[in-house]
């Protein structure tokens, strides 16, 4: 067990001192980027520019945890080759697995990690990053809502608005159609303005125009009413629109954000991409780390362990090359979303495996 420890901590050494190292040249290459343009058009505080950069850093850490995992998993079993560690650890008996151990362990201790982070911080940080750059720093409206929440279908009614006023909590130009199985309209109601009530959870329409169709669409009659109380499915407080990319956004909330897109008839297909990607994005720290267990096998001299470095090298280059590409196809619709997302580590697992496998026999 003290042996495992051992190896664990020079893991997560060198993990950390990855992250820490990839986090410091984002905001050192961010900085200088934005300095010639944002920073130097709007001139904003040195407080805000720190809130800004230190929301980012939670999301920073999920994006570089799979390499910091590469890199350290390398590092580490290389450091005890070259030192003839993992000779005398094989002279004891041991396997290539229990040498290794720390390395799988720890890599799926770096997976838990990011699918924490990347649901319960870096989704609420994310959305202030967003606030301070487009509204504390650049100045644009905070009231705006999104285009893709105006049209809403709940079972054979199709609901629209216009405009809505965040302040007064009031939908403009509303339409509600009731469809036949055909998909005729049976009915439809114009309203010119309804106000959410809260304590009831309800929507008080008013200047209504009423709509009878026959069953071949026609006009059966009109009608005209001063004000009534109805139960539309929109919740103001998802009206707001989000700033955020779907890649900064938690498993549940573009969960949510699929399902309301299959009731509005909008694309849910770059939301489902993204649904997948969350899931099996964190594993590939899992994954990567696999690669330390080839030097378990046998210790490496200097031809050997340079070949190790370039390996390493092949694998981090091709996972994201082979995830850029899935995820392009799956944004397309030429992959299922689930085999777009998790190609990139069943890739790199199969190289990974066939290279350890290569190994034992020699």
């Amino acid at each position: 067990m003290t042996l495992f420890f051992y190896i664990l901590r020079d893991y997560l050494k060198f993990v950390i001192g990855t992250v820490i190292l990839t986090v410091f040249l984002f905001v050192l290459f961010d900085a200088i980027h934005k300095s010639s343009k944002d920073f130097a058009e709007y001139n904003p505080s040195a407080i805000l520019i720190f809130r800004f950069y230190l929301y980012q850093i939670p999301s920073q850490i999920v994006q570089a945890l799979p390499i910091a995992a590469l890199l350290a998993s390398v590092i580490t079993m290389i450091l005890m080759s070259r030192t003839n560690e993992v000779t005398a650890m094989r002279a004891a008996g041991m396997g290539a697995w229990q040498i290794g151990r720390p390395l799988v362990f720890g890599g799926l201790g770096l997976s838990l990690l990011s699918i924490l982070v990347g649901e319960l911080w870096a989704p609420r940080l994310a959305r202030l990053v967003h606030h301070i750059q487009e509204v504390e720093i650049q100045g644009r409206r905070d009231d705006q809502i999104s285009s893709a929440v105006k049209w809403v279908r709940s079972g054979n009614r199709l609901f629209n608005f216009q405009e809505y006023d965040p302040i007064r909590q009031t939908l403009n130009r509303i339409q509600v159609v009731q469809l036949q199985k055909n998909f005729r309209p049976e009915s439809s109601i114009h309203a010119d303005v309804a106000e959410y009530q809260t304590v009831s959870n309800s929507w008080v329409i008013e200047g209504i125009k009423s709509i009878d169709f026959r069953r071949n669409g026609e006009v059966d009659r009109v009608h005209f009413d001063g004000a009534a109380v109805m139960a539309l499915p929109i919740d103001p407080s998802k009206l707001k629109k989000d700033r955020r990319k779907p890649n900064e956004m938690s498993f549940v909330e573009l969960r949510e954000l699929v399902d309301r897109g299959d009731k509005s008839g909008v694309d849910t297909v770059p939301f489902r991409v993204e649904l997948q990607g969350k899931v099996a994005y964190p594993f590939a720290a899992f994954v990567v780390s696999l690669i330390g267990l080839k030097f378990g096998y046998r210790s490496e001299r200097s031809t050997e362990t340079a070949r190790g470095v370039l390996m390493a090298f092949f694998v981090g280059i091709s996972y994201w090359f082979v995830m850029s590409a899935a995820r392009a196809l799956g944004l397309q619709g030429a992959l299922s979303p689930i085999i777009a997302a998790w190609t990139p580590n069943l890739v790199i697992l199969s190289i990974i495996a066939l290279d350890a496998w290569i190994s034992r026999k020699q």
